[in-house]
């Protein structure tokens, strides 16, 4: 964890907007996914330590608002709010790095309260449409495609999937490991929608194509793998 700690410290990044390169201490720049648990809060800790004494600049507002992040939901939920006020002074409303802290606050909500989560979603959208930047407009339609999968709206979910997946394969292309992620995703929904075959073959491409770019042990890989497996087994089990 600690090594972890020093590579997001090395990697990190801020503009003069508020808008910053963080992901390092929010989860793993490998499979994308995002850290839980005794990590996530170990991080936050690290985090908090390099950055409470540093003085006022709009690095340390963006840091305090991903690091009340990854406090949020935990047993340090009141720091997070503090630190979210002291965050929200001197950053404006709608600068990118507010937003994309509020839509992580909203993503990891979502695994616990997803009508929560979509509260926020919405009451964000405005600003999303205002900012218009795309990696903004890529994490609001990541979050609200889980939020609505939470909540098992498959069918709202489906064009907010197809929209992720356009974005990120503009944004990151067509084989990285974000795109491929958000494919994968959009398969499952079309499953959950009835368009068993169509979301198949779609989860077969993405698995291939996993494997050859990522390896077939790569964690996201062997997610794909298991999302294929269990539908399988659940075709089985209807004697299809």
């Amino acid at each position: 964890a600690d090594c972890l700690a020093e590579m997001a410290a090395r990697d990190q990044w801020v503009t003069a907007d508020g808008r910053g390169q963080f992901n390092g201490w929010t989860g793993c720049a490998t499979c994308q996914h995002y850290f839980t648990g005794a990590l996530r809060l170990h991080m936050a800790r690290r985090w908090w330590r390099r950055c409470r004494d540093a003085p006022d600049s709009v690095d340390k507002r963006a840091s305090l608002f991903c690091v009340a992040n990854l406090f949020g939901g935990t047993t340090e939920q009141e720091a997070a709010d503090v630190l979210l006020e002291a965050a929200n002074e001197g950053l404006a409303r709608d600068s990118p790095g507010v937003l994309l802290a509020e839509l992580d606050r909203a993503h990891g909500l979502a695994r616990t309260n997803a009508t929560a989560a979509l509260a926020i979603l919405t009451s964000l959208q405005p600003r999303v449409e205002r900012c218009g930047t795309a990696d903004i407009r890529v994490s609001y339609a990541e979050s609200l495609a889980h939020t609505l999968h939470n909540l098992r709206r498959f069918h709202d979910a489906l064009p907010v999937v197809a929209e992720r997946v356009r974005l990120s394969t503009e944004l990151f292309g067509v084989e990285s490991c974000q795109n491929l992620n958000a494919t994968e995703l959009h398969a499952l929904t079309l499953i959950k929608v009835g368009r068993v075959e169509e979301g198949k073959a779609m989860l077969l491409r993405v698995l291939e194509t996993k494997t050859r770019v990522l390896g077939a042990g790569h964690p996201a890989t062997c997610m794909a793998r298991e999302n294929l497996d269990r539908h399988l087994a659940w075709e089985r089990s209807m004697g299809l």
